[in-house]
């Protein structure tokens, strides 16, 4: 059973084995994330060959064999061949995490549904019932989140950390920080000078 989790992967090792549709795909979310992503592949499909091109992933234009041993933290096997993605997998190292593009239930990891808005990020998955329904559900829910919502973000972000560097105590800053949060307080044109106002106010 998966275990919701963020993982920071910037500068990480990820070795995709496979260079088609589906690595062009999932290669996508770690280039993002900021992952040193290798392709091994005798062909590469031409969004990673664009990528190769501007030189943001490493390519090994060659085939792959059973029994390979790769030395990265992520490993993705997405040949289309399935014997030789369970191959892979059966011997990679204990460390590693795996992602087996034909066999859900033999990955260590999976990739959800991802609603992104400045520093928000919602993921959500069936556990491999239907990506599709997780998909339409993420719309539904970007259809919901506030227009504001990136702006409130950074405006409670610095909030946030200059609230807890004031001496005040561990209630006070509670109260604060919930207060903030408040929709009706969000929407306050002058919210900035409401917090200035009600830091001083505890503060005396």
């Amino acid at each position: 059973m998966h275990m919701p989790l963020f993982l920071e992967v910037k500068n990480q090792t990820v070795i995709a084995v496979g260079g088609g549709a589906v690595a062009a795909r999932k290669v996508r979310h770690f280039l993002d994330a900021g992952a040193a992503i290798t392709i091994i592949a005798p062909k590469l499909h031409p969004f990673l060959q664009q990528l190769y091109q501007k030189g943001k992933i490493k390519w090994q234009e060659r085939e792959v064999h059973e029994g390979e041993h790769f030395n990265c933290l992520f490993l993705l096997l997405m040949t289309d061949k399935k014997e030789l993605n369970m191959s892979l997998y059966e011997n990679k190292q204990p460390h590693q995490l795996a992602y087996v593009a034909n066999d859900a239930m033999k990955s260590d990891v999976s990739f959800p549904a991802v609603l992104q808005r400045g520093a928000l990020s919602l993921a959500l998955s069936t556990g491999g019932a239907s990506p599709v329904y997780a998909k339409q559900l993420k719309n539904k829910l970007a259809d919901q989140l506030p227009a504001e919502i990136e702006a409130d973000l950074i405006f409670l972000d610095q909030a946030r950390k200059r609230i807890l560097t004031l001496p005040l105590t561990p209630e006070q800053k509670k109260q604060i920080l919930q207060k903030i949060t408040e929709e009706e307080f969000l929407r306050q044109g002058n919210r900035q000078q409401l917090l200035e106002e009600m830091l001083e106010a505890v503060q005396k």
